[in-house]
């Protein structure tokens, strides 16, 4: 199996304005193209592949920003002492088609690049972002596990650059379907499906439905694309983000909520969800999603948060746009980078407090379920 890799130099106009040496925090996501072994690589394919690893910088970055979440360095990709971004070739052979090829070709990309790069297992990025252009695989995926993840899509349509401004969901972004592709990386680094909040006026989320959904659904072609303020509390303290080595975080061993008062505001036009938490480690941001169809993988679900003081663990958030029906699900941000509800399961899929709602607007039923599976 033959492998290469390749320094990209992204043109000095398009670099964002902070470099983080590779000293600083050996942490980082790296970008992989897999191909058969007898297949020539596209044309320009690595500047095209590094273009689109600083659109997605220049997007996380933007919105950390928007929603004030500072990070510690907004560039995450793996680069060399001279800013340039480093891209992967790996080779393999894969027998199965369709989605079915995708496990398999995600394998032999992280094992070509992994071999190629020298890497020890105390070495290894936290995130893989994979390419594949290869005959007969079909299909996007990500996911991720603890602090560490993988999304695997295809090559992108089309010969040229990713401009770092790019609206997401522009025609000519649409047509490669960059969207999709930063999603999967989203959900690389950990983040749920979170759908926009029509009151917000922003757009579609990065990690909402795909284009033609959201246009179908609102009547409109709108090429804007947001990071929700949720999702840039559940990332906002990921090693991956962190100027200084930090290593992978450790689970909490211990979730407590005290005094959880659920109810309407006090116009009915909102629910509002109070408590005070506690845990083994310090967590700096309460996170609720509301699915409409009470289900987590739902891409419509809305989200809200609200700081925990530091001091006394006690937190607010507002749902602000309720659904004639839903239900919330409660989640937290840890300093240390790991999210989850209860100490177990990793993000929100850990949330062991639901509560489910209906009715109109001053006379919402709510029930609550602790520990609820």
């Amino acid at each position: 199996m033959s492998n290469s890799t390749f320094s990209v130099l992204v043109p000095v106009g398009i670099l964002l304005s902070s470099i983080a040496s590779a000293a600083d925090n050996d942490l980082y996501a790296r970008v992989v193209l897999f191909m058969p072994e007898s297949a020539e690589p596209a044309a320009k394919y690595e500047e095209r592949l590094a273009s689109l690893a600083v659109r997605a910088e220049a997007f996380f970055a933007h919105w950390m920003r928007h929603w004030k979440r500072p990070v510690g360095r907004e560039q995450i990709f793996a680069r060399d002492e001279n800013g340039a971004i480093d891209v992967c070739l790996a080779r393999g052979a894969v027998d199965s088609r369709g989605r079915d090829a995708l496990a398999a070709a995600r394998r032999q990309a992280i094992e070509g690049a992994v071999r190629q790069l020298g890497l020890g297992s105390g070495q290894q990025p936290v995130v893989w972002w994979i390419f594949y252009d290869y005959p007969g695989i079909k299909g996007f995926q990500g996911g991720a596990q603890g602090m560490g993840g993988a999304a695997i899509n295809a090559y992108p349509k089309g010969t040229g650059l990713i401009p770092a401004d790019a609206e997401l969901a522009a025609p000519d972004m649409a047509d490669m379907a960059i969207k999709g592709t930063i999603h999967e990386f989203g959900h690389a680094l950990g983040l749920p499906h979170i759908g926009p909040r029509p009151g917000l006026g922003l757009g579609n989320s990065l990690m909402g439905p795909i284009n033609r959904a959201y246009w179908g659904r609102t009547g409109t072609q709108d090429p804007r694309v947001h990071l929700t303020e949720a999702a840039a509390a559940l990332l906002c303290r990921h090693p991956i983000f962190q100027r200084e080595t930090t290593g992978r975080p450790k689970v909490p061993q211990t979730v407590e909520v005290r005094d959880l008062r659920i109810a309407e505001s006090d116009d009915g036009a909102a629910i509002v969800v109070e408590g005070t938490f506690s845990g083994s480690i310090p967590a700096h941001t309460a996170v609720l999603l509301d699915s409409e169809r009470g289900r987590f993988g739902d891409y419509w679900k809305r989200s809200y948060s609200g700081t925990i003081d530091a001091a006394t663990g006690v937190f607010r958030a507002v749902v602000a746009e309720p659904f004639g029906r839903g239900s919330l699900f409660l989640a937290f941000c840890f300093e240390n980078g790991f999210n989850t509800g209860d100490g177990r399961m990793p993000f929100l899929r850990g949330s062991s407090i639901r509560v489910s709602y209906s009715g109109e607007k001053g006379s919402r039923r709510l029930d609550s379920r602790v520990g609820a599976e």
